[in-house]
């Protein structure tokens, strides 16, 4: 049995690993631990977990309590296939070829994305490690990309994310955390060495908006983050079944490749 999230997750794993495996969706990640976390304690060994790592340290935390976890590389299921080379199939069929060509290539844009989004993984994390509260889903990143220069407008975003919060710190200190000034205790990574690190739907929010002029010339309505995540785990499936991860998730489990098995 796989222990999921919610019913997205299970869909996707129904898609790569077919009918030989029982999912049981939660409906939220600390919910999915803590019931594996009981089953463990039952002694229980039918089972692992599939859960997003994000920012914090929970899922550390149950790891080291040998709870079977297999969580998704990098902070979640949709950053994992970002950099999967999902992201680049999905910029190919919605972009233009000419502006992608003519922007030096979906390889140079997918790596000017990732690096606009490394100022927005330091302060989620330092959002955990501080405990400000601040609600990143609150501000819409699309409206903090200069469209001139393409780049992320970092002191508006700190300025919009401290208005989120009675106990932020302010705009000047998120700044310096964000540039570098005020290091993290701990940066965020993935045990499995998958980098950079970061929220899949922060680059899917970036990645509508490049859509719309920089590498393509879709209307808003037509690349919503919402709508590319949704294209994201459609096209998602073989790579995970293929992947690393994906057959170390059937090890785990004891599955044949096409998970309608057991392996002898």
């Amino acid at each position: 049995m796989i222990i999921v999230e919610g019913p997205s997750d299970e869909r996707i794993l129904k898609r790569a690993f077919g009918s030989g495996v029982s999912y049981f969706s939660a409906g939220a990640r600390n919910i999915a631990l803590e019931e594996s976390q009981t089953l463990h304690d039952w002694n229980q060994d039918y089972f692992t977990c599939v859960v997003d790592r994000d920012f914090d340290d929970t899922v550390k935390e149950f790891e080291g309590r040998q709870v079977p976890i297999h969580a998704y590389e990098n902070a979640d299921l949709e950053a994992m296939l970002s950099v999967s080379g999902a992201a680049a199939s999905l910029m190919a069929e919605m972009g233009s070829a000419a502006k992608i060509q003519e922007k030096g290539g979906a390889d140079y844009i997918l790596d000017k994305l990732l690096k606009m989004l490394e100022p927005v993984t330091i302060l989620r994390r330092a959002n955990v490690e501080n405990s400000w509260g601040i609600a990143f889903d609150a501000i819409d990143l699309r409206s903090k990309i200069d469209k001139k220069s393409w780049s992320l407008k970092l002191q508006g975003y700190c300025a919009a994310l401290n208005e989120t919060s009675g106990d932020a710190p302010g705009q000047k200190i998120l700044l310096q955390y964000a540039t570098g000034e005020r290091p993290l205790k701990e940066m965020p990574l993935c045990p499995r060495s998958v980098a950079p690190y970061f929220r899949g739907r922060d680059f899917l929010a970036m990645l509508s908006v490049y859509l719309c002029g920089y590498c393509g010339t879709r209307r808003a309505q037509s690349v919503e983050p919402e709508i590319l995540e949704a294209a994201l785990r459609l096209g998602g499936a073989d790579h995970i079944r293929s992947s690393p991860w994906g057959r170390d998730l059937m090890a785990a489990l004891s599955l044949s490749p096409s998970g309608n098995e057991p392996t002898s």
